[in-house]
Order: C-alpha cells, then structure tokens, then sequence
C-alpha cells in the first residue's frame, strides 16, 4: 500500500497535468546546429521528463528523423525555425504514435507549408496549436477530476487502505482506457486521412535493375551464335 505520507491525488493531479509548452515567442528565429537544438529543446522542455536523467531530444533521434523524411534536410548542417516546430509536434505525438504513422501525418505540412524563405505560414501553424491547447487546458483538467471522482464510486464496498488502493486502480484503468481509445481514433484517422493521401502521390520510377553476371554472359552467348 502507498506511504501514508504520499501527496494527495488531487495533488498529484495539479502537478502532473500542467500545460508545459514551447511558446511561440521562445522558438529561436535564427538558425542552430544540432548540438543547439539539442540544448534548447533539453531546456525547454525539462519539466515534461519523468526523470532526470531522461533525454528529451539527442543526435541520433534528429539523425532518425531526417533519415525517415520526417524533418526536411538542414541547412549546411543548421536547423530553422521550422525544424524545431517539426521536432515539437513529433516529441508530442511519439507517445502516442508510431514514426511511421507521424510520417503521414507530418508530410502534408511539410510540403505545403514550410517554406525556408518565408517561416509566417508554420509561425501561424503553430501559434493556433499553443493557443487552442491553452485553451482547452481548463477542459481537459475538469475531464480527468470527473474521471477520478467517478473512479471513487466503483468501490462503494470496501474500505480503509484496501479501498484507498482500488479507487487509485480504477482511476488509472479509467485514464489508460480513455488514452487507448483516443491512441485508436489516432491512429484511425492516420490510415483514413493521411496514409491514402501518400499513397496517391506519384512514386518515383525505380532505376532499372542491374544485370546478374549469369544474365549477361546468356544475352552474350545467344548474340555470339546468331552472328
């Protein structure tokens, strides 16, 4: 059983459910290079790690990205404003979201809307991001008290430590069942808006393939006797 001494649930609400972002106006303007972006981002985003010693971003993740196409490539080795904007949307939805599915999802906003010359339109993109989570933060807090005040009730038959520990569990099984759901609708919405949107794109002609040695040496051997 918990430490008698172990902060409230309500607490622990309040604490964990804080609306920690990168604002807009904190997005360097002038180009880093990757260990800077690394740095940034690790400092940015500190108080979303479970513990310390996490990372939230490294080379080798950047690295992945660029090689899945889910960043556009730097330039001479410095990253835009808009490479940070891409590695925030995908820092967020790699929790819920395979590199594959963010890769659909991503690519639209990529082609249409950066543009290394012009940053207003993914300035705009993002600040209506920050925006509407600010806004909604209020009702997302309300949603998960309802959820724990629910979880209470399941319970109505036990008490003292036994209930303090059951009604914590179907707090969590409430939360993890609404993150499995809206995880599907996600990944739902991948396959129906994005992946066929991909798929539509005209595909890039694949070079014709090499020859085998056993191949050649058939074709060589057939010229030879019809001369």
């Amino acid at each position: 059983m918990a430490d008698k001494n172990s902060p409230n649930i309500k607490e622990v609400i309040r604490e964990c459910v804080k609306l920690d972002f990168i604002k807009p106006e904190d997005v360097p303007s002038i180009e880093l290079y990757m260990d800077q972006v690394t740095t940034f981002m690790d400092k940015e985003l500190s108080n979303t790690k479970r513990f310390d010693s996490d990372k939230t971003l490294t080379k080798t993740m950047i690295n992945n990205y660029s090689k899945n196409d889910l960043l556009p490539p730097p330039n001479k080795k410095k990253y835009s404003k808009e490479h940070i904007y891409l590695l925030i949307y995908i820092y967020y939805l790699k929790n819920s979201l395979s590199i594959a599915d963010i890769k659909h999802t991503l690519s639209p906003m990529i082609d249409t809307f950066c543009d290394s010359n012009d940053t207003s339109k993914m300035d705009a993109i993002y600040k209506a991001i920050c925006d509407s989570s600010l806004g909604k933060y209020m009702d997302i807090l309300k949603d998960i008290d309802n959820t724990h005040n629910y979880s209470k009730k399941v319970f109505k038959d036990f008490d003292g430590e036994e209930k303090e520990y059951l009604d914590k569990f179907a707090f969590m099984a409430s939360l993890g069942y609404e993150i499995y759901l809206k995880k599907k609708l996600l990944e739902h919405m991948v396959d129906t808006y994005f992946v066929e949107e991909e798929a539509e794109k005209p595909q890039k002609e694949d070079k014709k393939p090499k020859e085998d040695k056993k191949t050649k040496k058939e074709k060589q051997t057939k010229k030879a006797s019809k001369a």
